[in-house]
């Protein structure tokens, strides 16, 4: 197992990804994948916040010019 310093290598990651055996990611790869994914899904909630606020204001804008007519 490689130490918290030093990452394991490609070469073997990438023969255990062609084989189908689940390799081991040292702790810098591990903390830069969790990161990475955290982005991710503040990104997904931020749009989905954004659309719901976009939607809400659409219907009431869509209610206001339905009243006048």
């Amino acid at each position: 197992m490689a130490t918290k310093n030093k990452p394991l290598p490609a070469e073997p990651q990438d023969n255990a990804a062609n084989d189908g055996v689940a390799a081991e990611l040292s702790d810098e790869a591990i903390h830069n994948l969790t990161g990475f994914f955290d982005v991710l899904i503040q990104m997904d909630f931020a749009s989905k916040q954004r659309n719901e606020q976009r939607n809400e204001s659409d219907d009431f804008l869509q209610g206001n010019t339905n009243n006048t007519q």
